[in-house]
C-alpha cells in the first residue's frame, strides 16, 4: 500500500461526513472534481471501494465506513495537535525559566510575573534565585531562559533591557546613634561594623560596594557576611551591625531596622532583564515584549548591550 495524503484523506473525511460532494467541496474549499480525484487517489492507495457513488447520493461502503470510524479519532487529534502547537508558536503556552538576585526579588520580579501572568495564564513560570554571575552562565548554558540581574553587562551574546534603577540605603538598628542622623556619610558606616552579603552570594555587590568605599579612601570593617536578606537584615536588627542595600526593601519596613540615605553616595543599582539573544522562544519573546511595554521601551531603543 502507497503512502496515505493528508489531503485525501482530508478529502475523504468531508465527503463521508457531509455525505454530498458539494458541500464536502465546500468546505475544504476545492472544487468537485479536484475532490473527487483526491477520493479516487486515496481508494487507489487502500486498493478498495470506500464510497459507493449516484447521481442522486453518496453512500460509504462498508470498508468505507469502517475507515471513517478508524480514522475520525486520528484526524481530530491531528488537528487538535495543529491547534496546541499553533498556540505554542505563540508563545501563549509552554514554559518560561527565569532567575533573580535579592534586589529584584521585592518588587521587580513580582510586578513583572504578575502582569505577565494574566496576559499568558498558561505559559508556565519556573523560577530560580541565582546571583547575578550564576545568572550569566546559566542563561549562556540555556539552563534558564532570562534573568533579572545586576548591571550593567556587556557581551555581544546577550541582550538587555534595563527594568529599575535603585538608590543604595543605610540599614541601620533602630537604637544605633546614626538612627537619630537624617542622613549618614561612607565614612560614619566605615566606622562601623558592617554586615554585607558573602562573597560567594553577592559577588558583583560586594565588588560595588567595595569600588564605592576605596573611591572615597575607606576602608571596610565587614564583620558578618550572611547568605541572604533576611539574615542580613536579622543581624542588623538585632544589633550586630549596620548594612548597605538597595532603597526597595524600605517598603517591607522590618522591625528593630531604620533606613537612611548616604548623603555623599550618587551610585545606583542597576537592575536589567539579560536573556541569549539566540533564544528563540515564543515565550521568552512575549516576556520581554511584556517587559518593554511595561517599562515604555520600545524595541529599537530597549537594547543597552
Amino acid at each position: 500500500m502507497t503512502p496515505m495524503n493528508s489531503r485525501d484523506l482530508q478529502a475523504f473525511m468531508a465527503i463521508a461526513e457531509e455525505l454530498s460532494f458539494r458541500r464536502a467541496a465546500e468546505r475544504v474549499l476545492i472544487d468537485q472534481s479536484a475532490l473527487s480525484r483526491r477520493v479516487q487517489n486515496l481508494e487507489e492507495s487502500l486498493g478498495y471501494p470506500l464510497l459507493f457513488r449516484t447521481t442522486r447520493e453518496v453512500v460509504l461502503t462498508e470498508a468505507g465506513r469502517v475507515f471513517y470510524e478508524e480514522i475520525a479519532p486520528a484526524m481530530q487529534s491531528l488537528a487538535r495537535a495543529a491547534d496546541v502547537a499553533r498556540v505554542a508558536a505563540q508563545g501563549k503556552t509552554g514554559r518560561l525559566r527565569l532567575s533573580y538576585m535579592s534586589f529584584a526579588a521585592t518588587d521587580v520580579l513580582p510586578s513583572a510575573i504578575r502582569g505577565f501572568a494574566a496576559d499568558f495564564p498558561d505559559v508556565a513560570l519556573e523560577l530560580r534565585y541565582l546571583r547575578t554571575q550564576a545568572q550569566k552562565l546559566a542563561i549562556s548554558r540555556g539552563e534558564i531562559d532570562a534573568g533579572f540581574m545586576l548591571g550593567p553587562f556587556q557581551n555581544p551574546q546577550f541582550d538587555q533591557i534595563a527594568v529599575a534603577s535603585e538608590q543604595l540605603l543605610a540599614l541601620v538598628p533602630e537604637d544605633h546613634p546614626l538612627a537619630a542622623q537624617e542622613s549618614v556619610t561612607l565614612a560614619d558606616l566605615a566606622a562601623q561594623k558592617l554586615i554585607l552579603g558573602s562573597h560567594d552570594q553577592w559577588d558583583f555587590f560586594r565588588m560595588l560596594v567595595g569600588d564605592l568605599f576605596s573611591a572615597a579612601g575607606l576602608e571596610l570593617d565587614v564583620a558578618y557576611e550572611p547568605s541572604n536578606s533576611l539574615g542580613i537584615i536579622g543581624l542588623v536588627a538585632n544589633g550586630l551591625g549596620v548594612s548597605i542595600f538597595a532603597d526597595s526593601i524600605a517598603r517591607f519596613r522590618p522591625q528593630g531596622v531604620v533606613f537612611r540615605p548616604i548623603a555623599d553616595c550618587a551610585t545606583e543599582l542597576q537592575i536589567i532583564l539579560c536573556w541569549n539573544r539566540a533564544n528563540q522562544s515564543p515565550a521568552l519573546r512575549n516576556f520581554v515584549a511584556h517587559m518593554r511595554r511595561r517599562h515604555r521601551l520600545p524595541g529599537n531603543q530597549a537594547r543597552i548591550a
